[in-house]
């Protein structure tokens, strides 16, 4: 089924006449919930709360999650943390530049073809004589 121009235009300007939702009232998962309160769970953490009573005040409050995935969802933040501070951004554009070196165009591939040597008489002339077995190992 094609969708004509006219149809998408339509589209498109009802998409931009929606209006924007008030942060207040956006959705979060679950998962975003705890991001967002990670700051304040770590500092219940340090305060000495474990995280079945801190799961347990998120559930008192309407957060619906269980000890083992607040566990795991907190692993997730922390592991993210992690990898930013391990790489920086500068690194990661050494690396781009480095492999825009390393790329074989087909240019590049043309050239190759064209340096290589005949090997197909030389496979013919070959040999190889094998040494005989030894008793040492």
């Amino acid at each position: 089924m094609g969708y004509t121009n006219e149809k998408l235009e339509a589209i498109a300007a009802k998409l931009k006449n929606m209006p924007v939702i008030e942060k207040k009232k956006q959705e979060h998962s679950k998962q975003d919930a705890v991001k967002l309160l990670s700051k304040e769970i770590a500092l219940l953490q340090k305060r000495g709360y474990t995280l079945d009573q801190i799961a347990e005040t998120l559930r008192g409050e309407g957060l619906d999650i269980t000890t083992p995935t607040l566990k795991s969802y907190l692993q997730r933040i922390k592991a993210g943390k992690n990898k930013e501070q391990k790489e920086p951004k500068s690194e990661l554009k050494k690396d781009t530049k480095k492999e825009q070196k390393n790329r074989i165009t087909p240019e590049d591939k043309k050239q190759d073809d064209t340096h290589q040597l005949d090997t197909s008489d030389q496979s013919s002339k070959a040999s190889f004589t094998p040494k005989p077995d030894s008793d040492d190992i």
